[in-house]
This record gives C-alpha cells, sequence and structure tokens, in this order.
C-alpha cells in the first residue's frame, strides 16, 4: 500500500502578552519599533507579518535564517502563510547583523521577486524593512519603483 501524505493546516489562539498585537503597521517606524529585537541577532532572520485589510499583525512567521551577510529564501516559503491565512496584505523585514541597514542588491532582487509573486494572489506588499543596530532603511521609500 502507498502512502499519501495530507496537510491538515490548524489555526489556534493564544493569549499572548506583547505589544505588537493589534499595532498598525503603516509606517516603517511603526515596523521597526515592534521588530526593534532583530537589530540585536547576529544572524540575518528574515520575517514575513502577515496583516489584517486594516493592517494590523494577524501573526508573524520567520521564513530564512541565515548567516552573518546572507539568508537564502524561496518566494513560495515567503508568501506560504498569507496564502493559507487568507491575508491580503504583508510586511517583509529582515536584519543586518553588520549594523548597515542599507538595502544589498539581493535584497532588492528579492524583494522584486516576492511583490510580483503576491500580486498574482493579490496580496499587497506594503514594505520592506532592513533592520540596523542604530536605524532601519524602508525599501519601499528607497526603491518605490520595486513596488
Amino acid at each position: 500500500m502507498a502512502t499519501l501524505r495530507e496537510i491538515d493546516v490548524k489555526y489556534r489562539f493564544k493569549e499572548v502578552d506583547c505589544g505588537i498585537v493589534g499595532q498598525a503597521m503603516t509606517t516603517p517606524i511603526n515596523v521597526a519599533k515592534a521588530f526593534d529585537y532583530l537589530k540585536h541577532e547576529t544572524k540575518e532572520l528574515f520575517v514575513v507579518v502577515n496583516l489584517t485589510s486594516q493592517h494590523e499583525i494577524n501573526c508573524f512567521e520567520v521564513v530564512g535564517l541565515g548567516t552573518v551577510d546572507t539568508c537564502s529564501l524561496r518566494v513560495a516559503e515567503v508568501l506560504r502563510s498569507a496564502i493559507l491565512l487568507n491575508m491580503p496584505a504583508v510586511v517583509l523585514i529582515h536584519n543586518h547583523p553588520s549594523g548597515n541597514p542599507i538595502p544589498s542588491e539581493a535584497d532588492k532582487r528579492i524583494t522584486k521577486r516576492i511583490v510580483e509573486a503576491a500580486e498574482v494572489f493579490d496580496i499587497k506588499v506594503l514594505d520592506h524593512v532592513v533592520i540596523g543596530l542604530d536605524n532601519h532603511i524602508s525599501i519601499r521609500e528607497r526603491h518605490p519603483e520595486l513596488f
């Protein structure tokens, strides 16, 4: 007899005591404040924040863990939870352990690929914020042509 894998997706609610629940992620400053802890990470972390139609945080997922200067991603993994949860918008966030938040060419390329893929599923990528040690940069503000 052959074995077939069955997908079972469960959506659970969990009471949490944190400051990001219900926050609207409408500005890069709000995003940077909510995910400020990323500035202390010693490896690149890539986070997708799934947003409601009011752009409030529904949930977030760490979709990539890299090295000190790179993070390998698949676009499908970045958008997976937004598709499964039927979220209309996302914000992308990642840190630069060097402390310098200037987006690399690779950062710009992956942003464009994610934005294009998200459009197919009618998901709006509101921004991609790079967190550095003392500041952050909005890729949308620096490179609006990618959106």
